[in-house]
């Protein structure tokens, strides 16, 4: 009796785990029937996003647009063409300047608008525009040149007003003041002395009093300029005295100039002098200049405002830029302009500087 009921027991409990076991894989398929229409609605929604996609896709490129490949693929053809004109549009810039006899100087110039380029010793020199000093306000097609070979300004500003002007020495010899002045100048500068590049030596012009005499006669504007090879304020000084002796008995209407310019020799006694040596030469010049009641003014070229000295640091005084051509290339305020050294003017044998003057010194 006792095996029968054990006999049932373990039937029983075979059933239950038959039962349960059913019950377990039926649960399992319901999970991954469940499962299975899961990932069948999430592949059906994924399959509706992507032909929206691709739908949205045909429909940019049918209003042409660009996939990110073509795009990208696009500019790199853009960047590539773009590149080879540039280079080929600087290359025929470079050439038709050379051709024309512009110079290298002037073809390298015109690559950098941004920058005053200076070529000295064999190198070029790069120095950015600076807003730190006032601009001119004239345009590159401002100014033309007469029939008499003068400058004349041609621009729409009623409020400029041009004066022609010579500046002379020894070399132009002597001089016939009243044809000067028949022939349309208004002021001269006439060079009251120099210093020598080597020793030193300071030197009156030989046709100094001829000269101020005889333009003022004849109703011209007179300033004067000395040659500085000065090194120091002592020497500025030393040369000042010199000037302020010689034009003491002249009405000396226009300013009284320090000429500074490089002596281009290896010799001279300027030659290895600083920016800021130059500029305490010239200020104590313009401030000595300035302290015995006439106007002070600055003489140099590019170079002189830029190597010798920072344009940025001398802005106080009257600038005389010396610059041959046209357009005029220097950015910043002027007073005079020195357009050509080889002017023609009758009273006077071979080349002269020509100069215009839009600053109102009477």
């Amino acid at each position: 009796m006792n095996s029968n009921l054990e006999m049932r027991e373990r039937r029983g409990v075979r059933n239950t785990h038959n039962v349960i076991s059913i019950i377990f894989l039926s649960l399992v398929a319901l999970m991954g029937l469940s499962l299975s229409i899961v990932l069948l609605i999430k592949n059906a929604s994924l399959k509706r996003e992507e032909d929206a996609v691709q739908s949205e896709l045909d429909s940019l490129n049918a209003e042409g647009y660009y996939t990110k490949a073509e795009a990208e693929k696009l500019v790199e053809s853009v960047r590539i063409e773009t590149e080879e004109k540039t280079k080929n549009s600087i290359r025929e810039m470079i050439q038709q300047k050379l051709e024309n006899g512009d110079g290298t100087t002037s073809a390298i110039r015109a690559l950098f608008p941004d920058q005053m380029v200076v070529a000295s010793g064999g190198r070029y020199y790069f120095f950015p525009i600076t807003d730190e000093i006032e601009h001119h306000s004239f345009e590159p097609d401002d100014f033309e040149e007469g029939e008499n070979g003068f400058l004349t300004y041609v621009g729409d500003d009623p409020s400029v007003k041009i004066r022609n002007g010579i500046d002379v020495s020894r070399f132009q010899g002597s001089i016939d003041w009243k044809a000067v002045s028949e022939a349309g100048i208004d002021f001269a500068i006439v060079r009251a002395g120099l210093r020598g590049t080597t020793e030193g030596k300071m030197l009156v012009d030989d046709y100094f009093e001829d000269n101020v005499e005889g333009a003022i006669k004849n109703g011209i504007d007179v300033g004067v300029y000395f040659y500085s090879q000065a090194l120091d304020e002592v020497e500025a000084a030393e040369e000042v005295q010199m000037i302020l002796d010689l034009i003491e008995p002249y009405d000396i209407t226009f300013p009284v100039v320090i000429d500074v310019e490089s002596a281009e020799s290896d010799t001279a006694r300027t030659a290895k002098m600083s920016s800021d040596e130059y500029e305490v030469v010239v200020k104590t010049f313009c401030d000595t200049v300035k302290n015995a009641g006439y106007t002070p003014m600055i003489y140099g070229n590019v170079k002189s405002f830029t190597l010798l000295m920072d344009a940025v640091d001398v802005d106080d005084y009257n600038i005389w830029i010396a610059y041959y051509g046209l357009p005029l290339y220097y950015p910043y305020h002027f007073d005079i302009w020195q357009y050509t050294s080889t002017g023609h003017v009758d009273g006077i044998v071979g080349d002269v500087d020509l100069n215009i003057c839009i600053t109102d010194y009477r």
